[in-house]
This record gives C-alpha cells, sequence and structure tokens, in this order.
C-alpha cells in the first residue's frame, strides 16, 4: 500500500477487519501556494493465490519465493487477490475432492508482497469448515490484512469494504455461487451468494448508504480452463452494469479470460492464476488488471507477468507484447474492450 495511505478505523475496539473502512490519500503541492492535481489512485487487482500444496512442497523454507523483487502490489494504492484457501493448520476436511489450506507461516509473504485486501468469496475456502473459515478471518486480521467476501455471519459477510480515495469514494464486495462453500444466513457463517437480486440491492445500497461513486463487484465464478465466458457470464456481468457497478473482476477458470468495455463499465471475465499451488504447474502467463481513478475519471490498463518456476515475474519487451496480444485476441470476442476503445470514462 501507497506511502501516502492513512487508513482510518473509527472504532478502536473493533479489529482490522472492519465493516467500514475509510482510507484518506493525502495530497501535497510542489509549490507552496499553488495547487496540484493530485495523483490518481491505483488499484490493481490478481487473480488466484494458494500458497500451499505444491507450492509448499517446493519452495520448503523459503515461503517469499513467489514474490521476491515483484513489486507490483506494494507500489499500488490498495491490491486485491483471490485468497483460495483457508490459513489454518486445524479444522478436519470437509468431503469434496480437493482441498486445500495455507499454513500461517506463508502468511508474512502475503502481507510483504503489499497485498491489502483477500477475497474469500470462493470455493475452496471453507474446505476445513467454519474453524478453518475463523482461523483466516483472525490471522489476516492480526497481519493488517482486510477481507470480504465471507464473514462469521451474514452482516459480517454482507458487508462491503469502502474507501475514500482522494474526492472518490470506492466500494468493493466479493461473490460466490456457494456451491462448495455455504452462503451465510442469519448467524451462520459463510460467503457472500452470487445471486443476482442479492448483488443488484447491494450496489444500490452501496450508492446510496455508502455514498459510493465507484463500484466494484469481484466475482468467483465461470467454467475452468475456458479461454471464453460463457454466455450466461455474459448477461450475468452486462446486468450488474446496467444495475450501476462501474468494474467487474472474476477469476475461477484458472487462465486468462477477455476483458470487456459494456456501456461505461469494465468486464474483466477471468484474471487467472496469480500463485496457485493447486496443481504442479509452475510456470505460466497471467496478468493484473489496474484500475486508475482521478478525480472524474477512470483508466484501465492490464498489466502482463508470468509465474517462472514458483516466482512472479513482471513481463517487458516482447514476452510482455505477446501476452497483451494474447489478451487483445481474448478481448475480441467482445464488441468493444480496453484494447479498443479509449480507457478514459
Amino acid at each position: 500500500m501507497s506511502d501516502f495511505l492513512f487508513r482510518y478505523q473509527g472504532d478502536a475496539t473493533v479489529s482490522l477487519r472492519t465493516w467500514f473502512v475509510s482510507i484518506v490519500l493525502l495530497f501535497s503541492a510542489s509549490h507552496p501556494g499553488r495547487a496540484q492535481s493530485p495523483e490518481p489512485f491505483i488499484l490493481r487487482f490478481g487473480g488466484d493465490l494458494l500458497l500451499a500444496a505444491h507450492y509448499e512442497n517446493a519452495v520448503g523454507d523459503n515461503p517469499d519465493s513467489a514474490f521476491a523483487g515483484f513489486d507490483l502490489f506494494n507500489s499500488a494504492d490498495l491490491s486485491v487477490v483471490n485468497l483460495e484457501c483457508p490459513i489454518t493448520t486445524r479444522g478436519e476436511k470437509v468431503k469434496k475432492p480437493f482441498n486445500f489450506r495455507m499454513n500461517p507461516r506463508f502468511l508474512g509473504a502475503v502481507e510483504n508482497a503489499g497485498i491489502d485486501v483477500a477475497c474469500l468469496a470462493n470455493n475452496h475456502i471453507f474446505d476445513y469448515g467454519r474453524q478453518g473459515l475463523f482461523d483466516t478471518f483472525s490471522y489476516l486480521d492480526s497481519a493488517g490484512i482486510w477481507h470480504i467476501g465471507a464473514g462469521r455471519n451474514e452482516e459480517e459477510a454482507m458487508t462491503p469494504l469502502v474507501v475514500q480515495a482522494g474526492n472518490r469514494r470506492i466500494a468493493l464486495q466479493a461473490y460466490y455461487g456457494a456451491s462448495e462453500a455455504p452462503a451465510a444466513k442469519g448467524q451462520e457463517p459463510g460467503v457472500t451468494p452470487r445471486r443476482l437480486p442479492v448483488i443488484l440491492a447491494d450496489i444500490a445500497a452501496f450508492r446510496n448508504r455508502d455514498s459510493a461513486d465507484y463500484v466494484i463487484i469481484v466475482l468467483h465464478w465461470g467454467t475452468e480452463k475456458a479461454t471464453v465466458p460463457d454466455d450466461d457470464q455474459i448477461e450475468f456481468a452486462h446486468a450488474l452494469i446496467d444495475g450501476g457497478a462501474d468494474a467487474v473482476v472474476g477469476h475461477h477458470p484458472h487462465v486468462l479470460q477477455g476483458i470487456e468495455r459494456y456501456r461505461n463499465g469494465v468486464i474483466v471475465y477471468s484474471l487467472g492464476n496469480l500463485v496457485f499451488g493447486g496443481n504442479s504447474r509452475d510456470s505460466y502467463d497471467s496478468g493484473l488488471f489496474e484500475i486508475a481513478l482521478g478525480d472524474r475519471s477512470a483508466r484501465y490498463r492490464f498489466i502482463p507477468i508470468r509465474m517462472e518456476g514458483w516466482k512472479l515475474v513482471t513481463l517487458t519487451g516482447m514476452r510482455a507484447g505477446a501476452v497483451v496480444r494474447h489478451m487483445v485476441e481474448l478481448s475480441s470476442h467482445f464488441p468493444r474492450s480496453i484494447f479498443t476503445i479509449k480507457e478514459t470514462r
């Protein structure tokens, strides 16, 4: 997170997993008495993060391996990823084909990487039941990493992260279809359900109750390994933009999908894997999605990266160009994309 951020919590008795968070971006003028235009507020989004299983076996006593020399999260004002497993050594496996959990000793790697927000609305967060979920909350709180998309009860799960960035007010929330992880209901823990009426009502609340003027919806969805989103996903995402969302950011397929511009909104259908120890593949192309928010504008950028032997690398030159061309091809499925029109709103 940028050094120019001040984190404010109105109630000091509330843990770092606060359900209403304000962030104030401080600006200074290089010339006394002359106002300067504020720098844009930079948000960067990564895909699936799972520092467990094959990753843990490969890196051994070097948990920071993936992020060594990788600064794209630390250099952003707010960095967001999908945490694809609980952080725990406790709990019992729920009955399912694959169960993952991250040893708490890997938490420092996540914190040192500059990751500010963990999205927990996904199909593996409940792999070790409520004990694993509750431990995840506690560990993230202890590291000062905010989490969205799950809670100890329905009210907690349904409350967004709210960010004040200069003159802009941003609301961010994550959702999952609740097939492998239960939806939070009443006093029961779980994830925020990915149901259209629920999200549309939330968007309206973010605008009215939370005074947000920029709304970001994060979705764990789609068909694994598919490079093109399903038709019902496109329809769903369009409905969210029509309903007032500014950006929709997706993951779960484990591969990249295109980035559509729809009306005044942007839809990132899948960011693929960031660091995914759920399989043994330790080298692959991927990317981050960047939103640069000015006082009256938003600019969007895809940043090509690569996992190379369990180490993240920011691509440049011809290698970066090849990944961008791949994204241009994936995005050609849509009438408009961030590659075909000017990215300013």
